[in-house]
């Protein structure tokens, strides 16, 4: 397939989230990464290099404007989100944004809107759906193997693993764990229970623990720009959440937490079975 064929990817966005993007777009035979936008022009420049990318910014409106670009990913952080894939809407390009969609709700009704009047394909990185085992659990609940499926239990609780810098402030990221984390669980029972209509949800956050920056040594997921001075997110969230249709949904997510060791689980319950995975550390 020649280029002129191929989907021209323009990347907003050079943060250690990117990569993963970026090597799924190098294996795909019908895209090709186009150009790099980044606010440091050196990191993006490296990207570029490293990807065989033809053109680098650091504004991303002058990429938007670039016609040889089809489809951005957005990879930044949380509170420009919004900012950000309205515009690449706005501009006729396809987008993918990182998962949240918004730190606030009106700003994703205006990406809602955006959507609608652009007729442009719009996806939100819940890469968790299309996991195979997420895709084999949908065939067999389609199928009516597991009945009504009435109640879901979800949880990813690290001990050790605040990210430190930009996740750890709210300004940019709009919380801690719940949303970074809680974002994929909730998603991932929420797509298995058939999307249902959520008609409250009551919860709490917990600030107990910091960064944990007199034993930041043994953190295994930090940002790039990790620093222990600056935190005003939760370190831990949890919530139930009602559906219209008698449905619930108990989640519970933490940065840092004095558990013995990390646990990632997701449970779903129906009428004739149960439907569960997880993982410990």
């Amino acid at each position: 397939m020649s280029t002129k064929q191929m989907l021209h990817i323009g990347m907003i966005g050079t943060g250690s989230i990117s990569d993963l993007h970026m090597r799924c777009y190098a294996k795909n035979e019908d895209a090709v990464i186009y150009a790099i936008c980044d606010l440091n022009e050196e990191r993006a420049k490296a990207a570029a290099q490293k990807y065989d990318a033809q053109s680098v910014y650091t504004d991303y409106r002058e990429m938007l404007e670039d016609p040889h670009v089809d489809a951005v990913s957005i990879c930044t952080w949380n509170n420009t989100h919004a900012e950000f894939a309205i515009a690449a809407l706005e501009a006729g390009k396809h987008v993918l944004l990182e998962k949240p969609v918004a730190t606030h709700v009106e700003d994703a009704l205006r990406i809602e809107e955006a959507v609608k009047k652009s007729g442009r394909t719009f996806i939100v990185g819940f890469v968790r759906r299309y996991d195979n085992n997420m895709q084999m659990m949908r065939r067999f609940i389609d199928a009516g193997e597991f009945g009504e499926l009435y109640y879901a239990k979800a949880s990813i609780l690290r001990r050790l693993g605040n990210p430190g810098g930009w996740f750890a402030d709210k300004s940019r990221s709009g919380g801690g764990p719940l949303i970074d984390l809680g974002v994929h669980i909730i998603d991932q029972c929420w797509y298995l229970m058939g999307r249902p209509k959520p008609v409250s949800v009551s919860g709490n956050t917990y600030r107990k623990l910091g960064n944990r920056a007199h034993i930041e040594h043994l953190s295994f997921y930090k940002a790039a720009d990790y620093s222990s001075v600056v935190n005003n997110v939760e370190d831990m969230a949890n919530a139930l959440i009602r559906f219209e249709n008698g449905a619930s949904l108990a989640v519970d997510v933490s940065f840092t937490l004095h558990a013995r060791e990390d646990e990632s689980f997701v449970k779903l319950y129906g009428e004739r079975g149960d439907s569960s995975w997880s993982r410990k550390r």
